[in-house]
């Protein structure tokens, strides 16, 4: 019992240096991809107007819950408006999340010290968890408090089940859903689990639904609209409903998001799994039916709503589904399939190659769910430096897609707001393009014709390239 402790402790303690290092390594990082306007642009208007008022204007309101944006600008105002800060503000969500996970694993008696070190691992490998982790980001304080959720439950701690379902679905609307996904879970772990079903337990989610009831009902009152956007254009088409073909597609990408960046394998197993538990109808294994309702009640949530709608979705999004079927798959293959030592490491080097993973330059990729995005922040900065040193070239006339147009006074939250423009394949005279960025074919197409355009300067790291472009039409000199 004592070595099975002090296992535990060591792991813990792993846990906590290798959160450390994650946040050191990435303090530079900015605000990435959607964070900006999902974090930063927040942020920044509550650290501007000294937190005066409650409601973002609708230009910059996305319709989630803004408590995260509050709690960097508090950090800010106390301790300086900087990435460092960020990062590390971030900190006891990293470790906290880390903790949590292997709390899972002690919670459903999963003793054996080098398993739990196996799934910890897989877990981490993963390229999407171990990009968000890098990242200033809703969902690691998302997964953080719904993992919370379901050690409360497995416990029986209630009253902290009721703060963390709370603190769960102010976070953002994702981390609603997901909530939703937490009470299915208890009822279903009460139903098959426990062979005792108290509906007085449900009364924890009280607070919780009744404060996200209130927020979204006040928000209405206030703003006009609630949960998308139909004041700003910026997200004008994010409530409207997809078509049927729009929900096959969606179906599609909803699978191609769960198996992509190396989780091939992954889902393999845990698709041959699913059919081994419909044959037998039930497991012997308490672990593994506690991990197939967990993960049967996220994707009861977050499947209905991703598909039906035509709003994009990220890798992210799913990661309350991919973390527990590795935790499944990889148990399951170390502890019921022969072999085990030839296939889990056959799953473990597919996992890990997703990290290099570059699809062609024509095929859209989820940039912040790899950590292949990390060589694009360094290309950048050399173009920035490169840029900044030719004195006939000014800033403002070099055209660029997202996320770099972003200003950088929310991204790098730099003081002085030295950003690049939106590009405009017409009229600008210089374009600033990466294979990292998703553009439509055509301006890759122009781009990539020689006799229009040439190249001034590329860096490259990693299979990851910025280059910046003139127009051969226009006599520049950039010597």
């Amino acid at each position: 019992m004592k070595k099975v402790i002090l296992n535990s402790y060591f792991i813990d303690a792993l846990l906590l240096l290798l959160s450390i290092i994650l946040i050191i390594f990435s303090s530079d990082f900015p605000f990435y991809w959607d964070n900006t306007v999902q974090i930063s642009f927040p942020a920044n208007w509550y650290y501007s107007t000294n937190f005066q008022y409650f409601y973002l204007p609708d230009d910059i309101a996305t319709g989630h819950p803004t408590f995260v944006g509050m709690y960097f600008a508090f950090l800010w105002k106390v301790f300086g408006r900087t990435l460092l800060v960020t990062h590390f503000a971030m900190l006891p969500f990293v470790f906290g999340l880390l903790f949590q996970i292997h709390q899972l694993l002690i919670n459903l008696k999963i003793n054996d010290f080098i398993t739990k070190l196996l799934i910890i691992g897989f877990i981490i490998i993963d390229p999407t968890f171990l990009s968000q982790l890098s990242l200033i980001t809703f969902d690691i304080i998302q997964l953080f408090f719904l993992f919370l959720c379901v050690n409360s439950i497995l416990k029986d701690n209630f009253k902290t089940l009721s703060i963390s379902f709370l603190l769960l679905v102010l976070i953002s609307l994702r981390g609603t859903i997901s909530a939703g996904g937490v009470i299915i879970f208890h009822f279903l772990y009460l139903f098959f689990i426990q062979k005792k079903l108290n509906l007085k337990l449900f009364l924890c989610y009280l607070p919780g639904i009744i404060s996200i009831f209130v927020f979204l009902l006040l928000f209405k009152i206030n703003k006009g609209w609630v949960v998308h956007n139909t004041v700003s254009n910026s997200w004008e088409d994010s409530g409207k409903f997809a078509s049927f073909s729009d929900v096959l597609r969606n179906t599609g990408v909803f699978i191609w998001r769960l198996i992509d960046f190396g989780r091939v394998f992954i889902f393999m197993f845990f698709t041959f799994f699913t059919f081994k538990l419909i044959q037998k109808r039930n497991f012997p294994d308490t672990k593994l039916n506690i991990l197939t309702l967990l993960i049967i009640s996220q994707i009861a949530v977050f499947f209905p709503i991703i598909v039906i709608y035509q709003n994009p979705f990220g890798h992210r999004y799913l990661l309350p589904i991919i973390i527990p079927t590795i935790i499944l798959t990889v148990f399951w293959v170390k502890n019921y399939i022969p072999n085990y030592k030839i296939w889990l490491p056959v799953i473990f080097i597919c996992l890990f190659s997703g990290h290099f993973w570059l699809y062609p330059k024509k095929i859209s990729q989820g940039w912040d769910a790899s950590t292949i995005h990390w060589n694009y922040f360094g290309v950048t900065e050399k173009m920035d430096n490169y840029i900044q040193a030719k004195k006939n070239i000014k800033r403002k006339e070099i055209g660029t897609f997202f996320p770099l147009y972003q200003s950088k006074y929310y991204s790098y939250l730099d003081p002085i707001d030295n950003s690049y423009k939106e590009a405009n394949m017409n009229t600008d005279k210089y374009i600033l393009y990466s294979n990292s960025f998703n553009v439509e074919d055509g301006v890759i197409d122009t781009l990539y014709n020689h006799k229009n355009w040439s190249v001034v300067k590329e860096f490259k790291k990693n299979s990851i390239f910025i280059r910046l472009y003139k127009r051969n039409s226009l006599d520049i000199n950039t010597k």
